[in-house]
């Protein structure tokens, strides 16, 4: 079976990317894939791509103060990105799409099996992070569009029940829920209490985005710190996306005085996020209306204890209590109070930990994400 996966970009090292690529390595062993992205930076997103077979229009920003000649420009990227997507399409048996920045692509596809992976609703359907947000005439004709294309998709996976709820509700399609895998890497070391007794390591990570909700971590930080405790918070993930939001974090730290207690890493290499991870105490991933979270099992594949808001859709497979914590995102005190609990209480952090690394075991993505949808495509294909 051919199988020609697509995804907006393959320049960062995100939470899609990674289910790409072990949905792709996993595809490999009995078939011929191919990875269609709008732009492809190998040495910023994860090296095992350069094993497959990449496809990219290479689409570059032209440089022009003639309007006429930017419009002219734009229309020759859309016809030669149109002719090169063509020409994979017809190879293909089923089409996979990760990613609704590249749903327009779907126009050009005739008489092919698709399956539309949806992480997270356009923001332009007030959904999840997006949701509070005003609406105009924009969202409207963008979301007349979005609900027009995706009549010619087959069928649409999602990575957690309430996104299920979400595509039923928005676009009246119903939709599988495949649940993301996570990666055991054999560099972390297992958790079993606190480093440092005189200390706290703090951990976290993300792209620096809105809905990471930085800001109540750093008001946590700051609460312990008044409080005489020695803590520090490492916070991993890449702060391009969203400069904007990146630089307010950046100042939050340094108007409150807590340059000597929290580091923004930004986007790390495999040896840091090792580093960061084995130094750890707790990690923390309090998201507003955040989709999944894969890093919260990654760091319970390493036994460390996790405190997870209430709004993150990796709850649908914890227990309060039992393998993590789960807290309201906004609540700083409550925040507070379940970090003293894991620090001062050495049973509660050990039964935690131990529990959230048993139950990452199981959670492997052929498991729980790439044998699903390998079944799923043959079935189409058999239909």
């Amino acid at each position: 079976m051919n199988i020609l996966v697509i995804v907006n970009e393959l320049n960062i090292k995100g939470g899609t990317h990674k289910q790409v690529l072990r949905l792709c390595q996993y595809l490999e062993k009995s078939n011929k894939v191919t990875i269609y992205t709008r732009i492809y930076e190998k040495e910023k997103t994860y090296s095992e791509f350069e094993k497959f077979e990449i496809v990219t229009p290479n689409i570059k920003n032209f440089q022009s103060h003639n309007i006429f000649e930017k419009v002219i420009n734009k229309i020759k990227k859309i016809i030669n990105e149109r002719k090169l997507f063509k020409k994979l399409v017809d190879k293909a048996d089923i089409i996979n799409i990760h990613d609704c920045g590249v749903t327009n692509l779907i126009k050009t596809i005739h008489n092919k099996k698709i399956v539309l992976q949806i992480n997270d609703m356009p923001q332009y359907f007030l959904q999840g992070n997006a949701q509070g947000q005003k609406d105009n005439w924009k969202n409207k004709i963008k979301r007349f569009r979005f609900k027009k294309l995706i009549k010619k998709v087959d069928t649409i996976t999602v990575n957690v029940s309430k996104n299920k709820e979400i595509v039923k509700r928005c676009l009246k399609r119903d939709a599988n829920v495949f649940y993301c895998g996570v990666d055991v890497n054999k560099n972390l070391e297992k958790h079993f209490s606190i480093h440092n007794e005189n200390g706290l390591n703090l951990f976290s990570s993300g792209v620096f985005f809105p809905y990471r909700n930085y800001e109540t971590l750093i008001k946590v930080i700051n609460k312990i710190v008044k409080n005489g405790i020695n803590v520090h918070l490492d916070i991993m993930g890449s702060t391009e996306w969203d400069v904007n939001y990146s630089n307010k974090i950046k100042n939050m730290i340094t108007d409150m005085k807590l340059e000597e207690h929290i580091t923004v890493w930004g986007q790390v290499d495999d040896n840091k996020y090792v580093e960061l991870h084995n130094n750890a105490d707790m990690f923390l991933f309090i998201n507003i209306n955040q989709s999944w979270g894969l890093a919260v099992f990654e760091a319970m594949s390493c036994g460390l204890p996790v405190i997870v808001s209430e709004s993150v859709g990796a709850i649908e497979l914890l227990e309060d209590k039992e393998n993590a914590i789960i807290v309201d995102p906004e609540n700083v005190d409550q925040i507070y109070d379940e970090i003293m609990n894991l620090k001062n209480n050495k049973q509660y952090y050990e039964k935690i930990s131990n529990n959230a690394y048993e139950i990452v075991k199981d959670f492997s993505w052929d498991n729980l994400y790439s044998s699903k949808m390998l079944e799923l495509f043959n079935k189409m294909i058999e239909e």
